[in-house]
């Protein structure tokens, strides 16, 4: 079935049972136990997929084996607005390289650069996202970038879907619960799921290049 608009989203929706409980939401990397070793039943890829912000970051991973996705993890890297922002590239960098250390993906996704009015806020957020590549390319992993209107017509059909409705999808998507997730969060499972459609979809032949 394929969405065109908000009208039949939402009618979709109502027709669709919610999606099973998990037993986990957002939570900390500190307290999650470091994966283990690959095996010959181990998923295909493990996906990052990273919605930069300076105060807060959401990130989210999934497995990919073939049409098969499941949720891993997700969460929030958050900043103080009284911090400057050198601690804030330092604590998103650290945060970053805590998440690539203990997860182990395989590949990193984060939102392209859109237009900004405000060029300090461009700037800022030019910062941010130097920071996390840095860190990416540091653990050599390979980073795809995606335009969130992209992003929101890969998971809801349209590309001006509400941070609500993709998160309504990913939720369909990943069957779990996401009232208690961050929207930051959810977005950043939205990136990663937009990656994992491409992965599947003539084995990977479409993806775009990586930055």
């Amino acid at each position: 079935m394929r969405i065109r608009n908000q009208e039949q989203l939402e009618k979709w929706l109502a027709m669709t049972k919610g999606p099973a409980a998990t037993d986990s939401a957002a939570v900390s990397p500190a307290k999650r136990a470091p994966s283990p070793v690959p095996s010959k039943t181990a998923p295909q890829q493990r996906v990052l997929g990273i919605d930069t912000a300076l105060r807060c970051t959401g990130w989210g991973l999934i497995d990919v084996h073939g049409n098969k996705l499941s949720a891993v993890d997700c969460g929030v890297i958050r900043n103080q607005n009284k911090d400057p922002i050198s601690q804030c590239l330092r604590r998103l960098a650290g945060g970053i390289r805590e998440l690539v250390e203990l997860y182990h993906p395989q590949v990193a996704v984060i939102e392209g650069a859109f237009y900004c009015k405000n060029v300090r806020t461009a700037m800022v957020l030019g910062s941010a996202r130097g920071a996390v590549i840095a860190v990416l390319a540091e653990h050599e992993l390979p980073v795809f970038e995606y335009a969130p209107r992209r992003v929101k017509q890969s998971i809801c059909g349209f590309g001006n879907a509400s941070k609500q409705q993709v998160a309504l999808l990913v939720a369909q998507f990943l069957n779990i619960h996401t009232e208690q997730i961050a929207l930051d969060s959810t977005d950043a499972l939205a990136l990663a799921l937009c990656h994992a459609q491409g992965l599947t979809i003539a084995q990977g032949l479409g993806l775009p290049n990586t930055i």
